[in-house]
């Protein structure tokens, strides 16, 4: 018999970059699980599209608009959070920057736009999160990253640098947060099937698969799961560590 380990009632979490593919996921299984969760993307309309839905279903769902690559965006959402809830139980930085791009191509507006939006936004969206944890004593901090911080690809230098940063992020966030009771992990995805693969042609796509142990395409609900066992009080004892999800495919040859 559960002993309700994964319940996340009376918790708010939010969830950046989740108006579609992993995001969503992650957002909807967190309000299947009984937390309050805080839609976010750059538009306020898909917001308050994806969070309807939600309700819809009976979840507990609101829309917030943010840029993580603003820091005036940060500070509206974290205004409206502590208005609104006082509190903020669980962080998922998830959303991102991947330009499809060679590193000849890559010039310094692109760089430092990357950089405003994959780390300088995730290290303040979760600096202003610890001083909302920091009330509670408690909290937990979620960082998206990809297996391509571990095997870089072709055309996703950009991508592939600043996720291979949170890792350092990550940790670094883990070992001073903790004594405030405050967990910071990371999550590595591998290929889901999401809209971004839908990019691959068939014969790429195979190829991931062929090349991936567990033979398929992850389930973004999969992801949602992951994150879920981060937020929850299953890992208690769990910080500073990142999580490969990725059916194997790091450490097939």
């Amino acid at each position: 018999m559960s002993d309700g380990i994964f319940d996340l009632t009376g918790r708010v979490a939010l969830i950046t970059g989740s108006t579609q593919g992993l995001g969503m996921a992650t957002a909807l299984v967190l309000a299947e699980h009984g937390a309050h969760v805080i839609i976010s993307s750059r538009k306020q309309e898909a917001c308050d599209a994806v969070a309807a839905r939600f309700r819809d279903r009976g979840l507990s769902a609101e829309g917030f608009a943010c840029n993580i690559g603003r820091e005036a965006a940060i500070e509206a959402v974290y205004g409206h959070i502590t208005d609104t809830h006082g509190r903020l139980d669980v962080l998922v930085n998830n959303a991102v920057l991947s330009p499809w791009r060679a590193i000849e191509a890559t010039d310094r507006p692109l760089l430092m736009k990357a950089l405003e939006t994959n780390l300088a936004g995730y290290w303040y969206m979760s600096t202003a999160a610890a001083t909302l944890m920091k009330r509670h004593g408690k909290g937990s901090i979620i960082n998206v990253s990809s297996i391509v911080a571990i095997r870089p690809t072709v055309m996703l230098a950009l991508y592939a640098t600043f996720k291979s940063s949170l890792d350092g992020m990550t940790k670094s966030f883990a070992l001073e947060l903790g004594e405030f009771g405050i967990r910071v992990n990371s999550i590595l995805p591998g290929f889901f099937d999401t809209t971004l693969t839908e990019a691959f042609t068939p014969e790429q796509k195979q190829e991931i698969i062929d090349r991936t142990p567990l033979g398929r395409l992850g389930d973004p609900r999969e992801i949602g799961h992951a994150v879920l066992f981060l937020a929850s009080d299953a890992s208690a004892f769990i910080t500073g560590t990142s999580l490969v999800v990725d059916g194997g495919r790091v450490i097939s040859s």
